[in-house]
């Protein structure tokens, strides 16, 4: 109550952040958590993936990045909404959540699955085709 009454009187309840200070405190939080593992980065080009490499005057050499370097407002977005379709909520649900529309192609870029999410129901659809 005391944080919200040294608001009192502003147009919100709270503060506002903006979307860079925002993504600037998610990534000192996932630093103070260790989650400093090194990742590559990729960008996909026609559907396929390709690392993205840092030009140098010695040629082309990946560099590796820090996953909290990477986790931004938008990363958590798409984990979101990938997670809710993994856990079986309704596509119609999280699309209503996400503020997708019911025809938008923006949708599936946001949706990465495990390979391993994957194989699971590869294998489930082949347990009911032997039982069947």
């Amino acid at each position: 109550m005391q944080i919200i009454a040294t608001y009192k009187g502003n147009k919100t309840l709270l503060p506002q952040l903006s979307n860079n200070r925002l993504n600037l405190i998610l990534k000192e939080l996932c630093l103070k958590a260790g989650w400093t593992y090194e990742v590559g980065k990729k960008r996909e080009q026609k559907g396929v993936p390709k690392e993205i490499n840092i030009s140098k005057k010695s040629g082309n050499k990946s560099r590796v990045y820090r996953f909290c370097d990477l986790i931004t407002t938008h990363t958590m977005r798409r984990t979101a909404i990938t997670t809710l379709l993994t856990l079986g909520m309704p596509e119609i649900m999280v699309r209503n959540i996400s503020g997708h529309s019911s025809n938008s192609k923006e949708f599936y870029k946001y949706v990465s699955y495990a390979q391993q999410f994957i194989d699971m129901e590869i294998d489930k659809v082949h347990l009911a085709l032997k039982i069947n």
